[in-house]
C-alpha cells in the first residue's frame, strides 16, 4: 500500500511528431503508449502489461520502495529480512491466479523503473481499488508516477465506468500523500490499519470520483 510516488527532453522540432511516433512504436511492441502532454515529452518511457515473467522485477521495485518510504512505519526487521520473500510469494500467487491482477510496468530506456497494480474486484461497492503504485528512487518528479496513474485511470474507466478510483496511503508517507493531493485525490479521515509487518498504523484513503481527471 504505497500507492506514491526520468526523462530526457526532446528537441522542439520533433515535439509535435512525438505522440504519433510513440503510439506507433508502442503498438508495434504490444505496449501502451504514454500520453504525456506538455513541453517535457519523452521518447524513453514505455508502459507495458506485466506478466509472471516480471515477478522478480516487480518485487524488487516494491521492496525497494517500501524500504525507502516505510522506515518507521513497518519494522526494520521486516523490511530488511522478510519483505523480499513475502512480497515475492505474493506476486507469484497473484500472477498464478485464474484472474491475474492488472499490472503495468514502466520502462525507462528499457529498464524497469516503476509499476502500478489495480485490483478491481477488491471492493467493487466502493470503486476500483489501486493497490500498488511505486516508482524507483531517483526517478520521482519526472512524470512516471503520473503516467502510471493515467494508465490506471484508463483501465478503471474501462472496467467500471462511472465508478471512483481509490487507494490507501499511510499517514506518515508524506511524499505519497502530497502526490495524491496534487492529482486531486479527495482525502479521507485517518483510520488505524494492520500492516504487512505486524504493526498497526494510521492510513487515509484517496479517491477520484471521476478518474478521467487523471488522464494525460
Amino acid at each position: 500500500m504505497h500507492a506514491g510516488p526520468s526523462w530526457s527532453k526532446v528537441g522542439e522540432s520533433a515535439l509535435s511528431r512525438l505522440p504519433a511516433v510513440l503510439a506507433r512504436a508502442s503498438l508495434a511492441a504490444g505496449v501502451e503508449p504514454p500520453r504525456l502532454g506538455g513541453a517535457k515529452m519523452t521518447k524513453n518511457l514505455l508502459l507495458r502489461a506485466a506478466d509472471a515473467g516480471d515477478v522478480e522485477r516487480i518485487t524488487a521495485l516494491h521492496v525497494a520502495s517500501w524500504r525507502q518510504h516505510y522506515r518507521g512505519i513497518l519494522p526494520d526487521e521486516y523490511l530488511d529480512l522478510r519483505a523480499w520473500d513475502e512480497r515475492l510469494l505474493v506476486w507469484r500467487q497473484r500472477f498464478a491466479a485464474e484472474r491475474p491482477p492488472w499490472v503495468r510496468l514502466a520502462l525507462w530506456q528499457g529498464e524497469p523503473v516503476g509499476f502500478v497494480c489495480l485490483l478491481p474486484d477488491e471492493a467493487p461497492e466502493r470503486g476500483v481499488y489501486l493497490d500498488n503504485l511505486h516508482v524507483q528512487a531517483g526517478q520521482q518528479g519526472r512524470g512516471i508516477g503520473r503516467a502510471l496513474m493515467a494508465a490506471a485511470a484508463t483501465e478503471a474507466l474501462r472496467v467500471a465506468p462511472g465508478r471512483p478510483l481509490f487507494l490507501w496511503a499511510y499517514q506518515a508517507n508524506r511524499d505519497g500523500r502530497a502526490f495524491y493531493r496534487a492529482l486531486g485525490g479527495v482525502e479521507s479521515a485517518p483510520c488505524e490499519v494492520d500492516t504487512a509487518g505486524g504493526r498497526r498504523a494510521l492510513a487515509l484513503s484517496y479517491q477520484w470520483d471521476d478518474p478521467s481527471c487523471l488522464l494525460l
